[in-house]
């Protein structure tokens, strides 16, 4: 009789299921809390349809860090995995399990089968039972608990076959969850490292978008935190709205497929890495020969930009500051994981005698890197776009008085001497390097004869996105500093700054560039400060006539067209203090289309700070009956404080 090989192996299969029991069966014992048990105990206060489809998919949102599946799927699916394959990290039980008359394929698909079955049969069995208390309890939903059976078991698909992968690479079975504890944030970890060390030394740096979601895309964990379960919101007729959780749903069941497919793909790539696997590498932390180098080169790397980056921020008081302060952090621990790295690989303390060319040329390549950036060899410090070749360019300039509603307001500019300003603001920032880069942050007052304290010196962080028209976007981000001459000189960034926050028309984008069509105003209050015993005062709110609001709309309209109105201020100087009142006029509109609702949210308001120089709005104000001598500017609101 002729003997053959199998590729399956029940009794294999059956032998990973009663060794490993406690797995599978802690595994299965949490969901059964959770769903059949966690329905029966919620029924004692009324079993209904809405109960019934939230409950499971709440074990799906990902309200936090992470969902309740995806937490369960990452944990037991790295413990299946170790223990189906541990016969691989001991030189005795790996030469028994392959004398087995099986093939690699068949030895392989059993352990992989029988560690996925911890994960998928529990699965089922829970969703059986749940289906049972949700019948016993009178009301089911279905798809609820199927959309949970999918998630979870796809979830459970993807991070074993990932731990299973990462087991193939490695003879020790300590490092089998460090490698797989590792490599899911990974790419997260490094991409926050790299950006915190852009931001330090690349001038303009202000983050990468393609970084960011390459790196969200390899930190799965991460990514299905996107996953989450939607309540949607229904309006009726009056405009009132309320949660239908009866028809809450799961999103994300995209990605989650996604995953799995990646799952499938990775346990292929594990079973192409088993066939090849030398047997006498068990015990070794790595036990795939082109992938030691790999290791070696990647922990040195990675220890280098980890430690090297976190030990500079928290000892950057005793370090020189600059690249150079950080490329030293950089070389001594590259230096150390290099060595730890070869230790680890060869088993042994003494590595040092065979092994230092190659640290030599890590830290080579360290130094090109940091030169690389220090010296602009690309040129992304330099680069200002073309302003033929921009489309339209955002900026934004943080906080600037006076505190009303256009505070923090950004520009989108897409005119074509807007955007040449732009960009000469752009090159007179990029010409002040060096004096940007060793200004220190400072803020500074002082008093003046009249007893008016005022701001000095202060800073400001810029951001600017441009939109190219090839479709492209260019996002630099600096610190300017803020000084009364720096203001006083037009070719200063700071000047160029102020003059394109207060250009001809930009005050009324930033108050009203959300308005619709058809929206008209309803009401207007001025706020008014009260004084108490000890000289601080509070706001009350007088409201304009109702017969002037019309009058009073077209006055505003004016001054902030012409910058009369909305002057946008970058210091707490003089003449902020002086023209700005501690009075704000409330404008309340009501949306086009919409009646009077009792909550309100058929109107919004809009606060403007009132000033001195627009002449227009106080005489409306006047006009109908308000007194302007109520009105104090911050200069005479400060004196008056301190009196």
């Amino acid at each position: 009789m002729r003997s053959g090989t199998s590729y399956f192996n029940k009794t294999l299969f059956a032998k990973h299921f009663a060794r490993f029991w406690p797995i599978w069966g802690l595994y299965g014992l949490i969901w059964t809390m959770c769903l059949p048990l966690g329905i029966l105990l919620d029924s004692r206060s009324g079993w209904t349809q809405v109960r019934a489809r939230v409950l499971p998919l709440n074990y799906l949102d990902t309200t936090g860090w992470f969902s309740a599946a995806t937490l369960l799927a990452v944990v037991f699916g790295l413990l299946a995995a170790m223990a189906v394959f541990s016969y691989l990290y001991s030189a005795r039980s790996v030469s028994l399990f392959h004398a087995l008359p099986l093939r690699r394929e068949g030895l392989f698909l059993t352990s992989y089968l029988a560690g996925l079955g911890f994960l998928i049969l529990p699965n089922l069995a829970v969703f059986l039972l749940a289906l049972a208390a949700e019948a016993a309890c009178g009301a089911v939903v279905f798809s609820s608990l199927f959309t949970w059976l999918v998630v979870s078991s796809l979830l459970g698909l993807f991070f074993y076959s990932f731990a299973v992968f990462c087991a193939m690479f490695t003879g020790h079975i300590l490092a089998l969850p460090a490698f797989y504890v590792v490599l899911n944030g990974l790419a997260a970890g490094l991409a926050v490292l790299f950006g915190q060390m852009a931001h330090e030394f690349l001038f303009g740096f202000d983050g990468a978008a393609w970084l960011t979601a390459v790196a969200s895309w390899l930190s799965p964990v991460l990514r299905l935190s996107a996953c989450h379960v939607v309540i949607p919101t229904v309006m009726d007729a009056a405009g009132n709205g309320w949660a239908d959780y009866a028809s809450a749903y799961f999103t994300g069941l995209g990605y989650v497929a996604l995953y799995a497919l990646v799952g499938v793909a990775l346990a292929a790539l594990a079973l192409a890495v088993y066939r090849r696997r030398q047997l006498e590498t068990a015990g070794d932390v790595v036990s795939v020969s082109w992938v030691r180098p790999v290791f070696k080169y990647g922990v040195a790397f990675c220890a280098a930009v980890a430690l090297g980056e976190t030990l500079y921020s928290l000892f950057s008081a005793l370090l020189p500051r600059g690249a150079w302060g950080l490329l030293l952090m950089l070389l001594l621990w590259g230096a150390a994981g290099y060595f730890v790295a070869e230790m680890l690989l060869r088993k042994k303390f003494w590595v040092f005698r065979g092994s230092w060319k190659g640290c030599v040329v890590l830290l080579c390549c360290l130094t090109a890197a940091m030169c690389l950036m220090e010296f602009d060899v690309t040129g992304f410090e330099r680069r200002v776009p073309d302003p033929a070749r921009v489309q339209s360019v955002s900026l934004d300039a943080g906080s600037t008085a006076p505190y009303d509603d256009a505070n923090g307001q950004g520009l989108l500019l897409d005119g074509p001497e807007d955007i040449a300003a732009v960009t000469e603001l752009h090159r007179a920032i990029v010409a002040r390097k060096a004096a940007i880069e060793g200004a220190e942050p400072d803020y500074t007052y002082e008093q003046l004869d009249s007893g008016l304290e005022v701001e000095t010196s202060g800073q400001a962080w810029v951001q600017l996105r441009y939109t190219l028209t090839n479709g492209s976007v260019v996002t630099r981000s600096y610190r300017i500093p803020l000084t009364q001459e720096a203001l006083d000189d037009p070719d200063t960034p700071a000047a160029r700054l102020d003059a394109l926050l207060n250009a001809p028309g930009q005050a009324e984008k930033a108050y009203f560039g959300a308005m619709a069509e058809g929206d008209y105003l309803i009401s207007a209050v001025v706020t008014q400060p009260h004084y108490d015993e000890e000289g601080a005062y509070y706001y009350d709110e007088k409201p304009v006539d109702s017969a002037g609001l019309e009058e009073l709309w077209s006055a505003v309209q004016a001054d902030l067209a012409d910058g009369s109105l909305g002057r946008r201020y970058l210091l707490e100087n003089q003449a902020r203090l002086e023209n700005c009142y501690v009075n704000d006029l409330i404008l309340t509109f009501r949306r086009a289309g919409q009646a009077a609702r009792a909550d309100g949210s058929d109107t919004y308001s809009v606060t403007v700070t009132l000033q001195t120089t627009g002449a227009r709005t106080l005489a409306a104000l006047e006009q109908y009956g308000f007194d302007l001598d109520s009105l104090l500017t911050q200069a005479q609101a400060q004196l008056k404080e301190r009196q």
